[in-house]
């Protein structure tokens, strides 16, 4: 979208330049470069079971980790999840030549909620001829609708933690086809994101008032593709006879990829102040990115052993392709942020009580990917973290008034961050280049998650 106002007096001006100011300067805000997709889980299947299942459950929040699992029920859904994450993120101070006055050690203790909203359903396969596909949307609000575009990049001279904030809009949707092959099913999912440029010509004076304007916005969206297959291997390996050894007939594996994403804002203003700055005039330029999500690539097993299922899922997440979008980052570029890659593994069980209710939970091991212990003037903080989750499934079969089944869930997830010690630098600090403080950094994460599904 594209708009050019011309107005005597205004202050269009002043909060852009408000919100520049802000956006890279800021010591109070915390930046964030995680969703909830991939910090808690999307829904509580997925929250409870710290992701381990995230592969496997055919749920429309598959479209996510991998679309393929859709295919692993015929059943159609309609499903609304309301999550709440409260976090208490920590950075205790140990000493240094200039150290900051801190209250507490609380960084930050802000929450973040979403509400979810999906719907899967089978669209062909009604006939024994057709192979059965399956089409399926997301669409996730933070706080509630609140909120839709959160946007932060800022330094900090407190520091601040990598992830752990407000969560952009997410939209995804996909496809999913069961037995592309005997025993193997396909899907392929998208992820929406944005990339937003402004551009501001305005002359100014002292005081910020303006006499001429011109702004003009832009919004060009992207998709983020993810692959997945499932695989059950006795079907693959042995057709309609059991052959697979050690009763592992049931076994199933999944193989899933997702691209990386992140949302960008690029902003470029011409500013003119008659006697100060003359024309061609000031130009001001800032690029920076929000909200950044690795390339995954990963696979998982699945077992079921009469009412019990198991897990055990690891991913690989290229963390370091981060050093070449901070590189080109106006507000974190002269950080010389450093990343690696990761590998996350997860276990996860579940047991059917009944036809009716399902007991599950998770744990997963996630290193930090943050290798630098200083940033200058960003002061990002990362640690690992063990993430620990549980939750239950109840399923009415024939709810009141609509008729038809409803799957009632409820999850909670624990995350501990560990302890990590990281020095804070600034270009504006008397002792620079030396650090002025030392932190450290740990935290504490609770997340519940619950969720109504209508299946058809």
């Amino acid at each position: 979208m594209a708009c050019n106002p011309q107005q005597p007096q205004s202050t269009i001006f002043g909060l852009f330049l408000a919100t520049l100011v802000v956006g890279a300067h800021s010591n109070h805000a915390i930046a964030g470069a995680g969703d909830a997709a991939s910090t808690y889980g999307l829904g509580p299947i997925n929250a409870g079971s710290a992701q381990a299942f995230s592969a496997f459950e055919p749920g429309v929040w598959s479209l996510y980790y991998n679309p393929a699992a859709m295919a692993r029920s015929p059943e159609g859904e309609l499903s609304t999840v309301l999550q709440y994450g409260d976090q208490e993120l920590r950075a205790k101070s140990l000493g240094g030549s200039d150290p900051l006055v801190r209250q507490n050690d609380v960084l930050s203790d802000t929450s973040s909620e979403l509400l979810l909203l999906g719907i899967k359903t089978r669209i062909s396969g009604t006939s024994n001829t057709t192979r059965p596909m399956y089409l399926g949307i997301n669409v996730g609000l933070d706080e509630y609708s609140s909120n839709i575009l959160p946007f932060q990049a800022n330094t900090a001279e407190e520091g601040q933690f990598l992830r752990y904030e407000s969560q952009p809009l997410y939209l995804a949707f996909g496809g999913a086809v069961r037995d592309l092959m005997r025993g193997v099913d396909a899907g392929f999912s998208a992820r929406l994101t944005l990339a937003a440029k402004a551009r501001l010509e305005a002359v100014s004076d002292l005081a910020g008032n303006t006499d001429s304007e011109q702004l003009s916005l832009e919004g060009s969206p992207s998709l983020s593709p993810a692959l997945g297959f499932n695989i059950r291997t006795s079907e693959l390996f042995c057709g309609s006879s059991p052959c697979m050894p050690f009763g592992l007939d049931g076994l199933e594996v999944a193989l899933f990829w997702r691209d990386a994403t992140d949302y960008e804002v690029s902003v470029d203003a011409n500013v003119v102040i008659p006697g100060v700055i003359p024309d061609p005039g000031l130009d001001l330029v800032l690029t920076t990115i929000d909200s950044f999500q690795p390339e995954v690539l990963g696979g998982g097993v699945l077992l079921p052993l009469g009412k019990f299922e198991l897990v055990a899922s690891l991913e690989q997440q290229k963390w370091s392709e981060l050093e070449r979008k901070f590189a080109g980052d106006t507000v974190r570029d002269q950080a010389v942020l450093r990343f690696s890659d990761v590998v996350v593994p997860r276990i996860g069980a579940s047991f059917r009580w009944s036809d009716r209710f399902r007991l599950f939970g998770g744990l997963s091991l996630e290193d930090s990917p943050l290798r630098s212990s200083r940033s200058q003037d960003v002061n990002f903080l990362d640690t690992d973290k063990m993430v620990l989750g549980v939750g239950a499934d109840y399923r009415l079969n024939s709810a009141p008034i609509i008729n038809t089944p409803v799957v009632l869930s409820l999850a909670y997830q624990y995350q501990k961050l560990d302890e990590r010690d990281f020095e804070l630098t600034s270009i504006n600090s008397p002792s620079d280049p030396a650090p002025y403080e030392t932190v450290r950094a740990d935290g504490d994460i609770q997340v519940i998650s619950l969720s109504a599904s209508v299946k058809f």
